[in-house]
């Protein structure tokens, strides 16, 4: 159990550093080790419910696992705040909700085509 509570722990760090690093490639490459996180903490809960007791050094890691998605939270939401305040300074196109849906601008009213002769 606790082997699988520090894996799990080590690729939410891997996503961590990934997050806080300038290459969107670094997230993409940690993004199958939260995979990996999801699985080992299944494997966690499945002892739990086979009624085996956490130990000390279990319930500290689940205590670390859980500051560390706090974290990685944080570090996604200000990123998603960060690339929006430079879509709207920049006018690069439309806002995107946290679904990644485009957004429309209730401001927007502009609605037409456009024809060139010439």
């Amino acid at each position: 159990m606790l082997a699988a509570m520090k894996q799990a722990r080590e690729r939410v760090q891997a996503l961590r550093v990934a997050l806080e690093g300038p290459s969107a490639e670094e997230i993409g490459a940690a993004l199958p080790g939260i995979q990996e996180a999801m699985n080992c903490l299944e494997t966690v809960e499945q002892e739990f419910r086979a009624g085996r007791c956490a130990s000390y050094d279990v319930r500290r890691e689940l205590q670390l696992l859980k500051n560390d998605l706090k974290v990685s939270g944080r570090l996604i939401e200000h990123g998603v705040a960060f690339c929006q305040g430079w879509a709207r300074l920049l006018g690069t196109g439309p806002s995107y909700s946290h679904a990644g849906r485009p957004v429309r601008d209730p401001r927007s009213t502009a609605v037409g085509s456009l024809s060139l002769e010439g």
